[in-house]
């Protein structure tokens, strides 16, 4: 019997269901600079770019980047590709980027699937640039654009066949990627910039989702400020701005989660129900946010990567 989550993290580690979690340690196949000739948006903020590196409760390392000044795409190749790719928007706060945890860890687990994991480390609307809340959305657009062109040498996708995954902040931007793909935030430099940014479809973890209320407030004030109009408010508000085009979703939140409420979850739902969209919604009594695939493993929260594989599958996502 398996009694603890490093326990449970090991057995796993060999199990083609699951991928290796967090007990594997490899690092990317490659990093790509996002904006190779230099970043959109304006002047840049008199910030220097830096990495916490820490170990976790449970002995892992833990990595966070802080005002990220060089946004990037780390590619975990697929083992044996199938085709389909996935961007993986880590979460933070809007203030800072997970890198292992939502991250890294998501991204090995895809790719022991056949799928070609990419993790965003974008810019950060706390940082204060000058094109404002909308820097972290470039960064998500151009990511989506780039894995579907494909890189010489490197890989090759389906362009039916991306989907992104993105955990609390990082779900709000990976929602604002699904229902703002044609919005035009940055120079079309490139032939590129012209493919679709509009993901195939959506996972999105405890994500944030709206601006209204007292309710993630930390989050709020990074992407929009203390004072936010209410033309902001309901303009970063996924429940608002759903559209027909918005691709399939699933969603996974712990009832009880402390930090994102399960309201979040439930307003995104309600909304894309009302604009006759597809989505799934799986709801836990107990679960912690932010944990990615380091759940307790007595809690049925840490079966999310089980169900998720299951609605690929469905999807046509894999």
């Amino acid at each position: 019997m398996i009694g603890s989550r490093r326990e449970f993290l090991a057995a796993v580690a060999s199990s083609p269901l699951f991928g290796r979690f967090s007990a594997a340690t490899e690092e990317p196949t490659q990093i790509i600079p996002l904006w190779p000739d230099g970043v959109p948006g304006g002047k840049m903020p008199a910030i220097t770019e830096v990495v916490d590196d820490q170990i976790d409760t449970l002995g892992y390392r833990y990595r966070v980047g802080i005002h990220v000044t060089r946004p990037t795409l780390s590619w975990f190749a697929a083992a044996k590709p199938t085709g389909a790719a996935v961007l993986i928007i880590p979460g933070g706060g809007y203030s800072r980027v997970g890198i292992d945890r939502e991250g890294y860890e998501c991204a090995r687990w895809m790719a022991d699937m056949g799928i070609h994991a990419f993790v965003l480390r974008y810019r950060l609307p706390a940082d204060r640039w000058a094109v404002g809340a909308d820097v972290a959305l470039q960064d998500a657009q151009r990511a989506m654009r780039l894995i579907r062109a494909g890189r010489s040498g490197g890989w090759t996708v389906d362009p039916q066949r991306v989907l992104v995954l993105g955990g609390s902040a990082g779900g709000h931007l990976a929602g604002s990627l699904c229902m703002r793909p044609n919005d035009r935030i940055y120079p079309m430099a490139e032939s590129a910039d012209h493919l679709s940014a509009r993901p195939d479809g959506a996972i999105l973890l405890y994500p944030v989702v709206t601006m209204a209320g007292a309710t993630n407030g930390g989050s709020r004030r990074s992407l929009i400020g203390d004072d936010p109009t209410d033309a902001q408010i309901a303009a970063y508000s996924l429940d608002k701005i759903v559209a027909s085009t918005t691709p399939p979703m699933i969603l996974f939140h712990s009832v009880h989660d402390r930090t994102v409420p399960v309201d979040q979850s439930l307003t995104l739902f309600g909304a894309v129900r009302a604009a006759q969209g597809a989505i799934d919604m799986h709801l836990f009594d107990e679960g912690s946010h932010g944990v990615g695939l380091r759940g307790d493993p007595a809690q049925p929260f840490a079966d999310w990567p089980v169900i998720a594989r299951k609605w690929q599958v469905r999807s046509g996502l894999v």
